[in-house]
């Protein structure tokens, strides 16, 4: 230890232990400086953000150097092996600077603080995050940069006078230590509202009192914060519209009636090993949440546990991901059209959806929430020019799927469990009709098969034979041909029977059998 603090007092505070570094593309954090037994000169113990980089725990021939959260993260490197990163303001004229640029130079040469009075240089402009444009600038203009992966560790210089136009600003991925070098850099950026710290390993300082208000997007991935952490964030930045905190290490959630997120619309909280629907609905105090992000975490149950029809909060959340989860129960999906407003779902890679085939799979889940308008990214309002006819068919195909589970059970005390799971039944039977037992789906169909006709829908050069009930609706007719030949507008339907005879089946309330439609006729769509 007085090798350890003999050392520290001849380096910087970039340098020292508790230093963030890099070396051969991989990051980590010095725990120890100092020497080894029978090693000459000075050691660097690391522990490696990677948990199998390193060699040891820190303990090496049963002395302990430093300590590490992982059995293999740790190992003792040369300091010429270290990278210990560069300043900010280096970084940003390295990359948006013309090559060779006389000023890059004069950053080794004089302090950055007299550097930044001067400092006005043409410099390829980065638009976006992606790709340079030739378009010349000077650095004042700049208000899109990223450092990302730079090897930051300091942030000492006057930014203000440099980059007074910055917006967003991207500090992923580089050698920070703490947050308040974060908050150093907001307090010069009065126009920052966009801000990306992610994958850096920061440790909070005590007695916090900046607040930032300019900030409304704020993206902090994979740094191992946990919901503490991200309450206190929410009071330095009481802003924030958008929030995106996945990947880290979200268990549990709380937010009070009065809490700090009273702008927050947009929250990311995918990869956290969250896994209770519970933690969920303590968000229900973040009035304004608007789009919620909650992939692979663990869920396997989704349960408001009320039996209310529709919440009475979450009212602004129109739109929900919950990809990649272990629901495994349709009952799950179906307590999602208790939110009032959900607009957009998406919902892909869980186990449920493949006890179905994908098509049907599909049509449940927008069969049970009533009040969806895009799926997966499929717009369901305007899959057709009139719009609705997909949900139809799929509501229809729902009807016809539990018919006759719906037949056993009503009007017994099995009904209550089985609107349970189909929340939307007795809607959907409002709105359609109860079907018929000749359009249900049944295992013992002897009696059935035998009043069924053989129709052949005809559309387009396209013919399609099925089997239907003689009473079946017009109505019920036409989603079917909808659904088979993918049409949009108006069409109509006309009877030709074997005869050469024709008549149009005018009248959708009216049965098949009403058009004296029999076994073999052709039905053309006509659009």
């Amino acid at each position: 230890m007085k090798n350890q603090m003999l050392a520290n007092e001849n380096l910087s505070p970039e340098m020292g232990v508790g230093s963030r570094i890099e070396s051969g593309g991989f990051f980590g954090t010095v725990r120890y400086i100092g020497e080894l037994p029978e090693h000459s000169g000075k050691w660097y113990g690391i522990e490696w953000d990677e948990p199998t980089r390193g060699k040891h725990n820190g303990t090496v021939n049963g002395v302990q150097y430093f300590e590490t959260r992982y059995a293999t993260s740790g190992s003792f490197v040369r300091r010429e092996k270290i990278n210990f990163g560069k300043n900010i303001i280096e970084a940003i004229v390295a990359k948006y600077g013309q090559e060779e640029c006389a000023l890059v130079k004069k950053i080794h040469e004089q302090q950055i603080n007299n550097l930044q009075k001067t400092i006005k240089a043409p410099f390829i402009e980065f638009v976006g995050f992606d790709k340079v444009s030739t378009k010349q600038s000077d650095f004042e203009s700049l208000e899109i940069v990223s450092v990302r992966s730079q090897n930051v560790s300091s942030v000492q210089g006057d930014l203000r006078s440099l980059l007074p136009s910055i917006r967003q600003l991207d500090l992923s991925k580089n050698l920070l230590i703490s947050w308040q070098q974060i908050f150093e850099i907001c307090e010069q950026l009065s126009q920052l509202y966009w801000l990306n710290v992610s994958q850096n390993v920061f440790v909070f300082p005590e007695n916090i009192t900046q607040v930032f208000c300019n900030v409304t997007v704020f993206i902090c991935g994979y740094m191992n914060l946990t919901w503490q952490d991200i309450k206190k964030l929410s009071k330095i930045f009481p802003n924030i519209n958008e929030l995106r905190a996945n990947n880290n290490n979200i268990t549990y959630l709380t937010t009070e009636a009065k809490n700090c997120f009273n702008n927050l619309e947009i929250l990311d909280l995918e990869d956290n090993p969250i896994l209770s629907w519970d933690e969920i609905v303590k968000l229900k105090n973040i009035k304004s949440l608007q789009d919620l992000s909650i992939g692979n975490i663990g869920l396997q149950k989704i349960d408001f546990k009320t039996e209310l029809a529709k919440l009475d909060y979450f009212f602004n959340l129109t739109k929900l991901c919950i990809n990649n989860n272990s629901i495994n129960d349709w009952t799950s999906v179906s307590e999602l059209n208790k939110l009032p407003n959900l607009e957009e779902l998406r919902f892909l890679n869980n186990p449920i959806l493949s006890t179905e085939e994908r098509d049907t799979s599909i049509a449940l889940v927008i069969a049970k929430i009533g009040t969806l308008k895009v799926h997966n990214g499929r717009n369901l309002v305007g899959e057709f020019r009139e719009g609705g006819e997909f949900r139809r068919g799929c509501e229809y195909d729902y009807l016809k799927k539990y018919g006759i589970e719906w037949l056993r059970v009503k009007n017994t005390l099995e009904q209550a469990e089985f609107l349970k799971e189909h929340n939307r039944y007795l809607e959907l039977i409002q709105r359609y009709g109860e079907l018929e037992l000749g359009e249900l789906q049944l295992e013992d169909t002897t009696k059935l098969k035998n009043s069924l006709i053989t129709i052949k829908l005809f559309c387009q050069e396209r013919i399609v034979t099925k089997k239907v009930c003689p009473s079946m609706q017009v109505q019920k007719l036409k989603i079917l041909v909808q659904k088979l030949f993918k049409l949009s507008g108006e069409f109509e339907l006309i009877c030709e029977a074997c005869d050469s005879f024709q008549v149009t089946l005018d009248d959708e309330s009216k049965g098949l059998n009403y058009f004296s439609v029999k076994d073999n006729d052709t039905i053309i769509v006509k659009i």
